[in-house]
């Protein structure tokens, strides 16, 4: 890894922290909101017709912003457990504190998440949080197709509308079909369009003795990479696979239980995976985001931002964390098409790429 990219993700690890712990006079609070999905978006936990998100609110005279603390079943560490005595504990801490500590709250992430959005947008007298060429517009951030669950001939034709729109990278959910459809779609779909990335997230659906027989078919048919083949926890299967695996090995949901920086030392160089599927909602925030990244960076690992159903307020804000620490990647964004009552405000679609719409000053937390 070259020093100018461990340097780079240093940098806005540091600018982070600074601009954390020197906020000016703040208050906040939490409101909740219902978004629905414009179809039924059917994952490995489930479909899911309707998106409960909390919205954190920050008031610093008449300066306010919001954060989103967007919390996923089944998936989130807190979901079952922040209740709304446990949200407004939290909030107080943090106004007596009038800073957000480095680690604080790690092991709640969509709520860091939230706070830290919250506070960030208190820092900057427009929506552009730093200035980078994403927010100068001088660069759009590329993000890859996304293909729903579906039956094997709904996906094939999503994957083909896709590649016909011109994405550069095709990221599928595998595990959920019968295999044999599976690979008989992802071999379809290469000999069609032979240039086309494609990526494919297990969700850990694969037992350690079934997985490598699955890596060698994916392989051959030229996939880019596989997202957690098997189940998080695993963490001596996981690195023996990652060690004899044909393609390489991104994690995902294995992050989630690392909260501290010794315990994703430890994970990291015990796994050691080819790349990171890096979610702040899911993996300690931004903040988290921030440390896996340079921790990735240092030992020579691949990693990508992926957001995970945000509205419009939490996908701004890793859009633009994304514009200051890899905007020459491809990142797993949402398109801003999920909700029928929530749309992007300052970014837009422009074919697989994400344009910030209106560049109106230098925002105060300049890092590049």
């Amino acid at each position: 890894m070259l020093a100018t990219e461990i340097s780079k993700a240093a940098a806005a690890e540091s600018a982070l922290r600074e601009s954390l712990s020197h906020l000016p006079p703040f208050r906040l609070q939490a409101e909740k909101r219902l978004l629905h999905f414009r179809r039924p978006a059917r994952t490995s936990r489930g479909e899911l017709i309707e998106r409960p998100v909390i919205l954190i609110r920050a008031q610093s005279g008449e300066r306010e912003s919001l954060g989103e603390c967007s919390l996923m079943p089944g998936l989130s560490p807190e979901a079952d457990t922040l209740d709304d005595a446990k949200l407004e504990a939290a909030l107080r801490t943090v106004e007596a504190q009038q800073a957000l500590r480095p680690e604080q709250f790690s092991s709640t992430p969509a709520l860091r998440f939230g706070i830290e959005g919250a506070l960030l947008g208190l820092l900057s007298p427009t929506a552009a949080l730093w200035d980078t060429p994403f927010t100068r517009q001088e660069q759009d951030i590329d993000i890859h197709h996304l293909i729903w669950m579906d039956k094997a001939p709904a996906m094939l034709a999503a994957m083909r509308e896709g590649a016909r729109a011109g994405a550069r990278c095709l990221k599928l959910k595998i595990g959920a079909l019968p295999l044999a459809d599976e690979l008989a779609m992802l071999r379809d779909i290469r000999a069609e369009f032979t240039d086309i990335e494609i990526r494919v997230d297990a969700n850990g659906a694969f037992s350690p003795a079934a997985a490598l027989p699955v890596l060698h078919e994916l392989a051959a048919i030229g996939v880019a990479c596989i997202e957690q083949p098997i189940a998080p926890g695993r963490r001596q299967d996981m690195s023996a696979l990652c060690r004899c695996s044909p393609l390489p090995i991104a994690l995902d949901e294995e992050l989630i239980a690392a909260t501290t920086r010794p315990e994703r030392e430890q994970l990291l160089d015990l796994i050691h995976p080819q790349a990171l599927v890096i979610k702040p909602s899911l993996h300690g925030g931004l903040s988290g985001a921030a440390q896996w990244a340079r921790l990735a960076d240092e030992r020579g690992i691949s990693w990508w931002i992926n957001s995970a159903l945000e509205s419009h307020i939490g996908h701004s804000l890793l859009t633009q964390w994304c514009g200051l620490t890899a905007p020459e990647r491809l990142h797993g964004l949402g398109t801003g098409k999920l909700f029928t009552d929530d749309t992007l405000r300052d970014i837009e679609l422009r074919g697989h790429r994400l344009h910030w719409k209106i560049y109106t000053g230098k925002p105060r937390a300049s890092v590049v």
